[in-house]
């Protein structure tokens, strides 16, 4: 008797703690922090824009396009050449998170709408970000577009 009132208290400590994880996990944003670096050997940039954007896309339908979560643009951004030139950004903090999808940053500064560097995170192709086991916390790169 005293074996099974233990199991059963054991099984109502599990379920409750795995609805608060389910809780916990709904409420959760698709908030990214992080920085972009222009280097310092880059030519100078004169009031161009940086739009960073954040996509979901569900990893295992092919043929659908990526969903846009967020827009944040910089407008009038400007870099010297010799100066390192750092800037934080957040993304996505008033998006739900869906834990089923998947997330990737894209980052490009604009002149006249074309682009003329690209962001990117040493090593990866696609900066992935918050579910699958990746970061909600980036640190990107930027290159001049060839």
């Amino acid at each position: 008797m005293r074996i099974q009132t233990l199991l059963s208290l054991g099984i109502v400590v599990l379920v409750l703690s795995l609805a608060g994880v389910q809780a916990r996990a709904e409420d959760k944003t698709a908030k990214v922090t992080g920085t972009f670096t222009v280097p310092k050997e880059l030519d100078s940039i004169q009031a161009q824009v940086v739009e960073i954007r954040l996509y979901k896309i569900h990893p295992m339908i092919a043929d659908k396009s990526a969903d846009l979560v967020e827009l944040v643009e910089f407008k009038d951004f400007a870099h010297a050449k010799g100066v390192e030139t750092k800037k934080e950004f957040v993304i996505g903090a008033k998006a739900k998170l869906d834990p089923e999808m998947k997330y990737y940053l894209t980052l490009f500064i604009l002149k006249d709408g074309q682009r003329t560097h690209m962001g990117q995170v040493p090593g990866k192709f696609l900066i992935t970000v918050l579910t699958q086991g990746n970061p909600d916390t980036v640190a990107i790169t930027v290159k001049k577009v060839r």
